[in-house]
């Protein structure tokens, strides 16, 4: 650098001494209202070249300042940034040890010591969540937000806060705002989806799996979902009484799956809602026939019943005896019937053949009981009842999960537990095996 000063010196004076020899003229020079100066041409451009230097000069120190500055900065930062790391570290390891409030104070620490470092920020949110503090963890994602706006995992983080405190709107607000930013992240698209399903907003939920299964090429299970979701679109229209909008949607889902039971179930119900009683009774039976599901046969009941139109129910149920007069269901259900229409001999006669079949059930029980108490065989229904332990029940028919063993006393499209379409049945039938859909994670590192 020395020399570089060297030679521009050597090289201005020779410049100088040149432009003297040559130009002894002077130029008058006005400084101020009047004033005047006269400086020599060589004088002048001296003058010049001096102010030149001194400005490069002045700026060459300033930018000298500045990477001082900057080197300074960059030097605290890094000594922030270990002392967070070691605040850090040792919170991790008190939580690890179940040394919650300890931990919480030396990740506040850390936090307060390096806004930038994100990892204290997700294992102290953690933390909260886990005491219970849910307020706490969310003013704490949303202060990390304001220093990493956009930042994908403080976003999701921030869900989780929302969903803990019960604020699914908000929630939902910021996955939206993940999904604006990309439309396949899967982990937002099904969080959303669940939030869409817990608030009833089963058309949202459907365009929000559409896009999920964009992401994930259309794999069996999340098309199944799918499915399971236009189908609650259809009975949702159903209890609004547009059954034209649900019979629309039910046929194009059992286009697509024929074995899809509740649309068939729906499909049928929609039928005799809207006064097409045959229709919806065939669809019915149709259905139990392909399925041999008895959730087709209690729909009967129940619709029948409720339509005051028992003749048209023992005829149904008698043609169905007719073309399998030793289905176990159908014999049982008709048995059932027959309890409630007094009809006690033909359902105690249909309801021994069940038994003879060596099916076990607390309903079978507790139907023979009862018939046996209205023919006065009081031993007989004395012997029953004391077979059917869970009297609770009722004589109504308890429906059990094949996926989840879950029980419910009335059958439902959805099992309630395991979230599944279709898997509930009496005990008895074959139950349809199902791969629960897996929860998506996301890691807490940087």
């Amino acid at each position: 650098m020395s020399r570089i000063a060297t030679i521009i010196v050597l090289v201005v004076v020779v410049a100088f001494s040149y432009f003297a020899f040559y130009n002894h003229g002077t130029i008058t020079l006005t400084v101020w209202q009047g004033k005047m100066m006269e400086l020599p041409v060589v004088g002048l451009v001296l003058l010049s070249i001096g102010l030149g230097a001194a400005i490069v000069f002045a700026l060459l120190a300033i930018r000298g300042i500045r990477k001082s500055y900057d080197n300074f900065q960059v030097s605290m930062r890094k000594r922030r940034r270990t002392k967070a790391e070691e605040l850090y570290n040792r919170g991790v390891d008190a939580h690890l040890s179940g040394k919650m409030h300890e931990a919480v104070k030396l990740l506040e620490e850390a936090v307060e010591k390096d806004t930038e470092f994100l990892l204290p920020f997700f294992r102290l949110g953690t933390v909260y969540l886990a005491l219970g503090e849910f307020q706490k963890a969310l003013e704490l994602h949303e202060k990390a937000l304001e220093a990493h706006p956009g930042n994908l995992r403080v976003l999701l983080f921030l869900v989780d806060d929302y969903l803990a405190v019960g604020q699914l709107s908000e929630a939902a607000r910021v996955l939206n705002k993940i999904i604006a930013k990309d439309d396949s992240n899967r982990t937002a698209l099904i969080a959303l989806r669940d939030i869409q399903e817990q608030q009833g907003d089963w058309e949202d939920a459907v365009e929000t799996q559409r896009k999920f299964n964009k992401a994930t090429n259309k794999e069996p299970e999340s098309q199944a979902h799918l499915i399971g979701l236009r189908y609650q679109v259809a009975a949702g229209y159903l209890e609004a009484d547009d059954t034209e909008k649900a019979v629309k949607i039910l046929r194009d889902i059992l286009k697509e799956a024929p074995d899809f039971v509740a649309a068939t179930v729906a499909l049928g119900e929609a039928r005799i809602r809207s006064g097409k009683v045959d229709e919806g009774l065939k669809v019915l039976m149709e259905g139990y026939s392909r399925h041999q599901n008895p959730v087709f046969l209690q729909v009967m009941e129940e619709k029948l019943i409720k339509r005051e139109n028992p003749r048209k129910l023992i005829e149904t149920f008698r043609s169905l005896l007719d073309s399998s007069p030793d289905d176990v269901f159908l014999n049982l259900f008709y048995g059932k019937i027959c309890l409630r229409l007094e009809m006690v001999d033909d359902g105690y006669m249909a309801l021994k053949k069940v038994e003879s079949t060596g099916y076990e059930s607390p309903l079978l029980h507790a139907l023979l009981g009862e018939m046996s108490a209205r023919r006065e065989r009081y031993e007989e229904a004395i012997e029953e009842f004391g077979r059917y332990v869970d009297l609770s029940d009722g004589l109504h028919p308890r429906f059990i999960c094949g996926n989840c063993r879950h029980t419910v006393d009335g059958w439902a499209a959805r099992c309630e537990s395991c979230g599944l379409w279709n898997r509930f049945t009496l005990p008895g039938l074959t139950e349809p095996a199902a791969v629960p859909a897996a929860s998506p994670q996301y890691e807490s590192e940087e």
